[in-house]
């Protein structure tokens, strides 16, 4: 498997719509079923109000000069094309730095989205790479917790996921599919193996958001 890059993420809370057996949803997608870190909106972005800086400044619980510090840290990232605007991280040393800003990140975590050989290769003959390059890690402190089934969209020079439980496609695998759907129950993220998920992709190809629905593993690492 092969590193697609890193996003500093918390679980949210199932919405009413999802019949997902599981309290919490853990997600690097879009449309509103992740919460990532750092929010470009609030950091980055200039064409937002200075009052939505000063209320994600104290969310964070930072002083003035550790949230200009941070900001900073998040506009230099991008100059070195180390963060992309779906908030992913190339290096995992980058999210470590990003994370000590958030002094009540009790649930936020860094996670890895990996991909095997084949799903990367498309992806980088197709120039998802060409703003911010993934590197792999080579450290033991991260954990497979699970995969989530993910399609990909181009934005420009970057590109963001979607998820399959965007358009509730756990339904058509959970009545179509003879292999039963193993859920975490804390997450959210498939327990099922790895070919089992790429059957579970099979089957909602073609359905859903336009894209190509593909297994992602997803790899937590604890950061003391």
């Amino acid at each position: 498997m092969r590193c697609l890059g890193y996003y500093i993420v918390k679980a949210l809370a199932k919405p009413e719509w999802c019949t997902l057996n599981t309290r919490e949803l853990l997600s690097v997608s879009e449309n509103g079923l992740s919460c990532k870190f750092p929010d470009l909106e609030k950091c980055f972005y200039t064409n937002h109000p200075k009052s939505d800086r000063d209320k994600y400044k104290a969310y964070l619980r930072l002083n003035d000069a550790e949230f200009s510090e941070f900001c900073d840290l998040v506009s230099n990232l991008f100059s070195e094309k180390g963060l992309t605007t779906d908030a992913r991280f190339c290096r995992f040393e980058d999210a470590v730095k990003m994370i000590r800003y958030i002094h009540n990140a009790d649930d936020y975590r860094i996670y890895g989205l990996y991909a095997d050989e084949d799903v990367f290769d498309v992806f980088e003959s197709e120039g998802y790479f060409n703003a911010v390059k993934p590197t792999d890690y080579a450290g033991n402190c991260g954990k497979s917790i699970g995969w989530e089934i993910l399609g990909s969209e181009s934005a420009g020079a970057d590109y963001y996921f979607n998820s399959y439980i965007i358009n509730s496609l756990n339904e058509i695998i959970e009545s179509e599919c003879e292999i039963e759907l193993n859920i975490d129950n804390k997450t959210g993220l498939i327990q099922n193996s790895y070919e089992e998920t790429k059957g579970f992709c099979e089957v909602i190809q073609g359905m859903g958001e336009p894209v190509l629905w593909l297994p992602f593993e997803i790899y937590e690492f604890n950061v003391t």
